[in-house]
């Protein structure tokens, strides 16, 4: 009798350690499949120094950001796996995603008039 207690505890307990592996292995891929977040200031304190082409290369670098995190959004590999193990992490992603063009376009906007009053109204 005692035998086959023992049996049956060493069996739950290697049972529960599986279990413990697999909803580790779970968290970790829902995790990892969640869009990253890319939000940035819109204003710093450094941008009413930069000269002008030093603007341009920011505002370049902003576009290419704003297209990765555009990637991000919609019908992507990161949502159609979230869609087959957690569904509702497509809306956090979403969300995210939204977030993170909008602070992009903020600072977009910010640093176009900057150049705007900086360096096209010397050229006038």
């Amino acid at each position: 009798m005692n035998e086959s207690l023992s049996t049956l505890s060493t069996h739950l307990k290697k049972e529960f350690k599986v279990k413990k592996i697999v909803l580790a292995g779970f968290a970790v891929a829902i995790l990892s499949g969640c869009v990253s977040n890319q939000a940035v200031r819109t204003v710093e304190a450094a941008d009413y120094s930069l000269s002008c082409e030093q603007l341009q290369f920011q505002l370049a670098n902003l576009g290419a950001k704003f297209e990765d995190a555009k990637d991000d959004s919609g019908v992507t590999g990161k949502n159609v796996g979230l869609g087959l193990l957690f569904w509702p992490g497509i809306i956090v992603n979403e969300v995210r995603s939204n977030k993170n063009q909008d602070s992009i376009d903020d600072r977009i906007v910010h640093l176009t008039n900057l150049y705007s009053q900086k360096c096209l109204s010397k050229s006038e």
